[in-house]
């Protein structure tokens, strides 16, 4: 089991963060630009291979992972306000960038296709939740955002439970949910209708992000029974080896719906376990990969557009996919580090001081486990 010293930032999990960033703009790059023009029908196989397995969805499930292995270990339980410095600095690490992300993204995402928002659609945007109010996203990735809010929720909820350290008690909540999960599946799938865009996939994807705070916990060695450690490396065996096994292979769900998932939480454990990047300019890429998640679709969309306007003939629209894919992702990169720069660590910063000035006062702490790093 390797070990780490867990001050600050981690280098290699920011380098998963950026891999997992890159694999989701790959495949959205190649799904959009695939008939761009002549030159890329003899590189389509960049596309093709994304397909059977969904390689934005294993970047996804990784960030799930690597969400649940850093977000509970940021909170300070020995504050006197854990609950509410957390709300506040999670706050201002999410919802900033993502607000300049909602008009750039209805801009070049809808409004340039001739897709008309209402009022309303829009104003339920700015909650990071449109799809509870019945509205459509700006971007379509926004759903994954929905499911870090209700992640937050529940660290939460576990705070607040006093079980935010006890990792038998989340063992127990992660395997509770893959079984809701594995029933739901079952039962939906042998009626003939899909089982991932009913719900059940909510229990999945915590489960994923509650597994990574188990995972990190018995990584810091403080899975102390055995019950726990061995759910750790058995709720991994189950997600890597077994549920595909028996969901894609058993019963025929789409390998979309399972391979996927296993590969991206197999990523999250090589990239723990056994590889661990830390060389530039990765660990950059991942500091910055949340506007690179966010301000992707709006890069390639305009780009698509302007190539849209141009002739079929143009030297422009006969580049072989790759050439896409790079261009899109330096042009990404420019974009995002300048919506890092200034707003998304200033918002981060705020939130921090402002957190340090509401709650900061002095009081008589209560003995706590200490989960300190991440942001």
């Amino acid at each position: 089991m390797a070990k780490f010293a867990d001050e600050g930032r981690l280098a290699w999990i920011d380098s998963l963060r950026a891999i997992a960033a890159l694999l989701v703009l790959w495949v959205h790059v190649s799904q959009l630009y695939t008939h761009v023009g002549p030159g890329t029908d003899a590189s389509r196989w960049i596309f093709e291979i994304t397909q059977p397995f969904d390689v934005g969805r294993i970047g996804v499930v990784a960030f799930f992972a690597i969400s649940g292995f850093v977000v509970p270990f940021s909170m300070k339980l020995a504050h006197p306000h854990p609950v509410r410095e957390f709300l506040v600095t999670r706050f201002f690490r999410l919802y900033p960038a993502f607000w300049l992300s909602i008009p750039l993204g209805l801009y070049a995402n809808q409004w340039i296709w001739g897709r008309a928002f209402s009022a309303g659609e829009i104003f339920a945007n700015f909650t990071m939740v449109p799809e509870f109010f019945g509205a459509r996203p700006a971007i379509g990735l926004y759903w994954t955002l929905a499911v870090e809010l209700v992640f937050y929720a529940c660290c939460v909820v576990l705070l607040l439970t006093r079980s935010i350290t006890n990792y038998r008690r989340i063992a127990a909540i992660v395997i509770a949910f893959l079984a809701i999960h594995v029933l739901v599946v079952a039962a939906t799938w042998k009626n003939g209708s899909s089982p991932y865009y009913n719900g059940s996939a909510w229990f999945l994807h915590l489960a994923i992000m509650l597994w990574g705070t188990l995972y990190r916990a018995h990584m810091r060695g403080e899975t102390t029974g055995a019950f726990e450690r061995v759910s750790v490396w058995g709720i991994a065996l189950f997600l890597v080896a077994i549920y595909p096994l028996v969901f894609t292979f058993g019963i025929g769900v789409p390998s979309v719906h399972s391979v996927s998932y296993a590969l991206g939480v197999l990523l999250f454990i090589v990239g723990t376990q056994i590889v661990r990047i830390e060389f530039p300019p990765m660990p950059w890429l991942g500091t910055i990969s949340y506007s690179i998640y966010l301000l992707h679709p709006v890069v390639l969309a305009l780009a698509l557009r302007g190539l849209g306007l141009l002739p079929a003939a143009s030297w422009w629209r006969s580049w072989h996919l790759g050439a896409y894919l790079v261009a899109n992702l330096l042009i990404t990169i420019g974009v995002a580090a300048i919506a890092y720069r200034f707003v998304e660590r200033p918002a981060i910063r705020l939130g921090r001081r402002l957190a340090k000035a509401w709650f900061d006062t002095p009081h008589v702490a209560v003995p706590a486990p200490t989960l300190r790093t991440g942001t």
